[in-house]
């Protein structure tokens, strides 16, 4: 018969929990590199997207502008170094069509609604606002989705200044078809509002609904 000596239990319980510690902190310093390296790698064009990393494990994360910004992110993090499985828990912004995007003028300021693409083309389109119209409120109501059609960001610029020549009314893109209501400030701006009807618009638009009133008598300056 053997005798298991008193201390082969202990010690073989002691070197499980070694090894077991071992696993947990080399795990840490894994995860942290992969997640730095990763997030390093997206951070160029994918900056919408976040991860976590579980051991060797990755899941994508946030909204993607688009189904080809997606596919990019997941090829980064699927090529990575280290990285074994990649689970795609990222979303895809709205589609929405037709692409909106109203600008409503009134005595409370201005109102910007409707739709805008993912990017700087907010802020970029809320200067122009400033621009065409100082000193007047802006309130920003824009959701961010896909669908903007080509020339959007030119046609919503032209729809900016058409908006300021008004002293109230509503411009609203929908998709690539613009249309006016309103009162024209004075006589030249009704003038010139109309005459630009007449021509090819920005971004490819074209002209769908027009009720433009002359300016009151008296705003004819």
């Amino acid at each position: 018969m053997h005798i298991v000596k008193s201390w082969f239990w202990p010690g073989l319980i002691t070197v499980a929990c070694l090894t077991t510690l071992a696993g947990w902190f080399l795990a840490e310093p894994m995860d942290r590199q992969l997640t730095e390296t990763v997030a390093a790698a997206l951070e160029t064009d994918n900056s919408w997207a976040s991860i976590e990393v579980d051991g060797r494990d990755l899941t994508l994360k946030g909204v993607a502008p688009s189904a080809e910004a997606l596919a990019s992110a997941l090829k980064i993090a699927e090529t990575t170094d280290g990285i074994r499985v990649v689970e795609n828990a990222a979303t895809l912004l709205p589609l929405v069509d037709p692409f909106s995007f109203v600008v409503t003028k009134s005595d409370q300021g201005i109102l910007l609604s409707g739709n805008v693409p993912y990017g700087d083309t907010r802020a970029k389109l809320l200067a122009a606002a400033e621009n065409a119209m100082p000193g007047i409120e802006i309130l920003d109501e824009m959701a961010v989705a896909r669908g903007a059609p080509q020339g959007f960001v030119e046609l919503a610029n032209f729809a900016l200044k058409q908006a300021s020549q008004l002293i109230s009314g509503e411009v609203r893109l929908a998709g690539e078809t613009y249309s006016i209501t309103g009162t024209a400030a004075n006589a030249a701006d009704y003038e010139s509002v109309t005459n630009a009807l007449k021509t090819q618009l920005p971004g490819n638009g074209r002209v769908g609904e027009v009720k433009l009133a002359p300016p009151p008598a008296g705003n004819n300056g």
